[in-house]
């Protein structure tokens, strides 16, 4: 199938900003004074709406949720972002897009836009995309992001638009919004047996060089 318009994640799959944020949550951890959670679920914020993973895995109440978000967020733009590296390839990839005539990128994350900027704005990436849509206050989902930027983009094709992303917030997303769905295994939402259970894809990544082969062969 040839796609032109790819649509990423941007956590575990533009850029992997593990450590930052594992670093984050242990020093939200340390200010709130909570119990230190294991380091299996501390993998496990990469990727989810940061208030959905206190909530779970710290057994926080809904307050205690919102200012550990809080905290979190004040704390991200110094402990964390500076620990994160694009992904091999990406910026090859990113470039090849955007000199293809009528092929588009964008990105779309749950990642709270504030702290979204702030990741793609290390790393120069904003430049390479023609649509970006991020998380908010109001927390929309991933098949809300997607719609946006393609509402954005005036893409009325679904059928050639692929959302490329390591977890089923993304696969389902993809789903429910009508488009193509590539899964990255080299991410950390896909790290469990059958966690792509009941996602249809198109192709699976397994690691940076198939997400590259899969976009120029997109291309043609």
């Amino acid at each position: 199938m040839s796609y032109r318009l790819f649509i990423f994640d941007l956590d575990g799959t533009l850029v992997d900003t593990s450590p930052g944020i594992m670093k984050t949550v242990r020093h939200v951890e340390q200010v709130m004074g909570v119990e230190p959670i294991p380091d299996s679920d501390l993998r496990k914020f990469i990727g989810p709406p940061l208030e959905d993973s206190f909530l779970r895995y710290h057994h926080a109440t809904p307050e205690q949720a919102k200012e550990m978000v809080a905290c979190y967020r004040e704390q991200y733009g110094t402990i964390g972002v500076g620990e994160a590296a694009v992904y091999p390839g990406v910026l090859e990839l990113l470039a090849l897009i955007q000199r293809t005539p009528g092929a588009c990128a964008a990105v779309a994350t749950l990642k709270h836009h504030t702290m979204a900027e702030k990741s793609l704005g290390r790393f120069d990436l904003a430049r390479w995309f023609d649509a970006i849509a991020a998380g908010t206050d109001e927390r929309p989902s991933k098949a809300d992001l997607i719609r946006q930027v393609m509402g954005e983009l005036h893409w009325t094709d679904p059928a050639t638009a692929v959302m490329i992303g390591d977890s089923r917030y993304d696969g389902e997303g993809a789903l429910e919004a009508g488009v193509a769905f590539v899964p990255l295994t080299y991410g950390f939402g896909f790290s469990e047996p059958g966690s792509l259970e009941g996602l249809p894809t198109v192709f699976t990544a397994e690691k940076p060089e198939d997400l590259v082969r899969f976009v120029k062969e997109s291309l043609g």
